[in-house]
């Protein structure tokens, strides 16, 4: 057997390899792989055949819309501008509902005798940026109306990056801005409906602070966009709702001398879209306590215009990104980008797939018939690389690339199931171990040889089954698409790839066994 450096992996489009070897090019080790071969019974004996069909995959941009951005734990907001020319403008708003995060006195007294608002500040734990942080950037709040769509956007269930957020939107409440230093505390400056939200905030019925069912009717939420006349090259911000919100400063007045103030307090409402519970006092038919869940909304929405940069370009010759029939032209590079943004396409021709499949037959030498064998595929890698692996091209590309069947609602590939990786991981951490779960498919970014590498070995035994009559065929289409991570796709992630017909285009190194009866 010959073991090879995996920089030898790069120069294969398609490599087709048999179980327990691994075939390379010259210079690679040799091992003799003989010793024992006489002790494996003639029916389990593995063919060992290699095969380099070509370039079996090719690549094409495309353009989803939007992809699922509702209540993905984080927000993101702010206006950047590419200023190599390459990824376009993007400007990014959120939509986020509110809770009260505790109580500055016990139930019945709220707070306390003639409150007087002194100040309110938003809060925002930045996670991470994109652009430029040194502009400072004006943002506007506005409030979510109660118009009959905006009464309804806590009952549907998922909503998207291009949600049009004027739909909702009503009067503006508060101006803020934010240096880019660190995370943002800003002062809010109110307009006349602000000051309005604020005082109705500190004299509501104590019961509506108290269910979070009944406080979502009234205060549906605010919109934060970036404001008119703000910088267009500045900065995308990244936040952490779990620990973002806006403060209430407020004081109140002594029950002996009205005249005096009593007490200074402050009270957090929290930006979190996290599940809670609560107890709906005789909530249920029976008038008895019932214990109901509830969980904020928060969306993402984000806009891009790519005019003058290099994704134009390609947004005008490929029909808006669309052109992605198997007869349309393929592109040598792909581009990757976070919140609906451009994506790669890859389509497994008919060649590769018959390529696969034609592994299982063979010439009977007596016959000289075809006859079929049983193929047990033990992996399949794929491999996409980096268009710039230096230092900076690694830095600036996404850690992780997701591969889904539908980006839109991002629906994986059979080996990407990430939601199974999100709870193995959720219980680990809830039994106090501190061992991190990872899907055997990777797709992390390899710096050392510059690509991401992707375990998809169920997608393509799957495409290597050619009988729709088979209980166990399940037609997947020879079709994926590379997106960020299903957790990375509210983010600031961009990368370039190499395609079709590049000098190291898409690669898939397939491992098989061949069991003859």
């Amino acid at each position: 057997m010959r073991l090879c450096s995996r920089n030898n992996y790069i120069s294969v489009a398609a490599t087709l390899v048999g179980a327990a070897s691994l075939v390379g090019t010259a210079g690679c080790t040799e091992v003799d792989d003989r010793l024992g071969t006489g002790l494996i019974p003639k029916n389990q004996r593995m063919e060992i055949e290699v095969t380099s069909p070509g370039n079996g995959i090719k690549t094409y941009l495309y353009r989803a819309d939007s992809v699922i951005s509702s209540r993905t734990g984080s927000a993101w907001f702010g206006r950047t501008n590419d200023l190599e020319g390459v990824f376009g403008a993007q400007t990014s708003g959120v939509l986020l509902q509110f809770q009260p995060y505790g109580t500055p006195y016990e139930d019945a007294e709220g707070y306390g005798l003639d409150p007087i608002i002194d100040s309110a500040v938003i809060l925002f734990t930045v996670t991470g940026t994109k652009g430029d942080t040194t502009q400072v950037q004006r943002f506007d709040v506005w409030e979510v109306d109660d118009s009959r769509e905006a009464v309804k956007l806590h009952r549907d269930s998922s909503y998207y990056s291009n949600f049009d957020a004027e739909r909702v939107r009503g009067r503006k409440l508060f101006e803020f801005s934010h240096t880019g230093k660190g995370s943002v505390y800003s002062r809010l400056f109110p307009t006349a409906a602000g000051r309005e939200l604020l005082n109705e905030l500190v004299t509501m019925p104590w019961v509506d602070y108290m269910n979070d069912s009944l406080f979502s009717k009234r205060y549906r939420g605010f919109v934060v966009a970036p404001a008119e006349g703000s910088p267009t090259a500045a900065a995308l911000y990244g936040t952490n709702l779990l620990a973002s919100g806006f403060q209430l400063h407020v004081r109140n007045h002594d029950t002996l001398d009205r005249s005096a103030i009593y007490d200074t307090l402050s009270t957090l409402f929290t930006f979190s879209d996290a599940s809670t519970t609560y107890t709906d006092k005789g909530g249920n038919a029976k008038g008895e306590d019932e214990t109901r869940s509830w969980a904020s909304l928060s969306v993402n929405m984000t806009k891009f215009d790519y005019t003058g940069s290099v994704l134009g370009t390609l947004e005008t010759q490929t029909n808006g990104f669309t052109d992605t029939l198997p007869t349309s032209p393929t592109q040598p590079l792909l581009y990757v980008q976070s919140m609906g943004g451009v994506g790669g396409m890859l389509r497994f021709t008919d060649e590769l797939i018959e390529e696969i499949r034609s592994l299982r037959l063979k010439i009977d030498q007596t016959t000289g018939q075809t006859v079929g064998k049983d193929l047990f595929i033990n992996q399949a890698m794929m491999g996409i690389w980096v268009d710039d692996d230096s230092v900076a091209g690694l830095d600036g590309s996404m850690a992780r690339m997701g591969c889904y069947l539908k980006p839109q609602t991002l629906a994986p590939i059979p080996d990407y199931q990430y939601a199974t990786e999100l709870y193995r991981n959720q219980l680990a951490e809830q039994e106090g171990l501190t061992e991190t779960y990872t899907l055997p498919y990777n797709g992390y970014l390899n710096r050392s040889n510059g690509y991401y590498e992707m375990d998809i070995t169920s997608y393509v035994q799957q495409l290597a089954k050619e009988k729709p009559g088979d209980p166990q065929f399940r037609y997947l289409p020879p079709v994926v698409y590379l997106a960020p991570e299903a957790y990375g796709v509210m983010g600031a992630g961009q990368s370039v790839l190499r395609g079709f017909d590049s000098d190291k285009p898409v690669s898939i190194r397939i491992t098989y066994a061949i069991i003859e009866g």
